[in-house]
């Protein structure tokens, strides 16, 4: 038994919806099912992948099966089988995840034929309308376009020209999400997203075929199609926590409420852990409010400086698709007697295309500080760092509103915390001879009405703790 088939296609149908978020829980819901063994989620996942005609759809389904280790719940051939609009990526994801995937062959690789496709001039030019084609998929062919000399550009134009003669999409109307508010910003996928998508795929797989452009390089480049990353996908939000609300500044001092925040946060960490970097967001019609606090370390003299600290250079991960194991180089970042804060990103290379703005606000301790073998690891909580096997620090996030628009200058709704290791970063300092402090950064608006423009307001300080 399981849950039943119409409620299942409910989830599979948000798999599209033009909300990242929304798309990132459905998936957690279904692999949710699968792993409680309900055999229907399944089933229907493998025909909704099946009736998929375009390679970045497919892409979709099959990284489910990827992000949250889904591949014992599946035979092989019934996952291959299902598979109608190939491409290196959908091959990566196999491999990955089944033994059995050694022998795919390139020519199930679609891509169009030679001649121009028939379109009316005016959908021809729209696609490179603005904030038509995704800027991360043409700095991937501009690269292989300047590394072989190649059009790989123009071919996309090519493959996207006959996509739409072959179904054609339009680029969508995000209004809905805006409310017609122009201060608004979002990121979404709409409709014709996935034609892009599909025909990035599609130019990776005519020049491995027709170029000669290694597989291996095709493949690589292929990983920018993904749509979610195994273990931080699987992380789920915690709920937002209280202190949280009601920090609309108003009249009220920013450095006051920034102590207050710090100090009820802090409260909650672990035995023998201290709170190391915090970011809290609240917005309504009328005004908006970001807090972003980090420990910084540095001399006792640059601690005293009223200038802002220096950010912490972001940690890239050896696995180039998943949140699992250690980084991919030690470079020495400089923790000398410069203010530098503590924590900074940690990233995959190729970020999951509805994780790209949680990917963002991960932020742990620099694995160059003195802890060569440090790695992470995910749980449903939060993400784990370790260093020489011992827990270093713990990360975990919320959500202010499900709200998939905020003003821009929020930026986006995450909200998270970093924890340390009270024992790490005291070994730290006293290594380097270096003390710690906490800086604040925040950013606020307010206005009288909803469509009138916000009054905006930016400072940093040191909070004392």
């Amino acid at each position: 038994m399981g849950l039943a088939v119409h409620s299942i296609d409910i989830l599979l149908t948000r798999l599209l919806w033009p909300a990242p978020r929304v798309r990132l829980e459905a998936a957690r819901a279904l692999a949710e099912l699968i792993k409680s063994g309900d055999r229907n989620a399944a089933d229907r996942l493998l025909v909704w992948i099946s009736q998929k005609k375009f390679e970045s759809e497919v892409i979709i389904g099959l990284n489910i099966i990827e992000a949250f280790n889904l591949g014992a719940f599946f035979e092989f051939r019934e996952v291959r089988n299902s598979i109608n609009a190939a491409s290196h990526l959908s091959d990566w994801l196999l491999k990955a995840n089944f033994n059995q995937a050694d022998r795919l062959f390139q020519f199930r690789y679609a891509y169009a034929p030679p001649k121009r496709a028939e379109l009316p001039e005016s959908l021809r030019r729209s696609f490179s309308a603005f904030n038509g084609v995704p800027r991360m998929f043409h700095s991937h062919l501009s690269h292989l376009e300047r590394w072989s000399g190649m059009p790989f550009c123009k071919r996309w134009q090519h493959e996207w020209e006959w996509l739409q003669a072959t179904e054609l999409r339009s680029q969508g109307d995000p209004s809905y999400f805006f409310h017609g508010n122009r201060e608004l910003t979002g990121q979404f996928d709409f409709a014709d997203r996935e034609t892009y998508v599909s025909a990035y795929l599609r130019t990776l797989s005519f020049a491995a075929s027709e170029w000669e452009l290694p597989h291996s390089i095709a493949q690589q480049h292929s990983r920018a199609a993904l749509t979610l990353n195994r273990g931080l996908a699987g992380i789920a939000p915690v709920e937002r926590p209280g202190w949280s609300d009601g920090i609309l500044l108003g009249e009220r001092d920013p450095k006051s409420v920034a102590s207050a925040i710090w100090a009820a946060a802090a409260s909650s960490a672990s035995p023998g852990h201290i709170l190391a970097a915090l970011r809290a967001v609240e917005v309504d019609g009328t005004g908006y409010a970001v807090f972003e606090f980090d420990v910084v370390t540095g001399s006792a003299a640059a601690l005293a400086n009223p200038d802002k600290p220096d950010d912490c250079k972001w940690s890239f991960l050896a696995n180039p698709a998943r949140y699992e194991g250690g980084f991919y180089s030690s470079p020495d970042i400089g923790f000398k007697p410069k203010s530098r804060r503590l924590c900074g990103k940690v990233i995959t290379l190729d970020v999951g295309r509805s994780l790209v703005d949680l990917a963002q606000y991960v932020h742990l301790p620099s694995p160059h500080a003195d802890q060569p073998r440090s790695e992470i690891g995910c749980v449903e909580s939060g993400m784990e760092m370790l260093g020489g096997g011992s827990p270093i620090a713990f990360w975990q996030h919320w959500y202010s509103d499900w709200e998939p628009a905020c003003p821009h200058q929020v930026s986006h709704l995450v909200g998270y915390k970093t924890t340390v290791s009270r024992d790490f970063l005291e070994a730290f300092c006293e290594r380097n001879f270096l003390k710690s402090a906490v800086w604040c950064s925040v950013k606020s608006g307010t206005r009288q009405y909803r469509y009138t423009e916000f009054q905006d307001r930016e400072e940093g300080f040191w909070i004392d703790i």
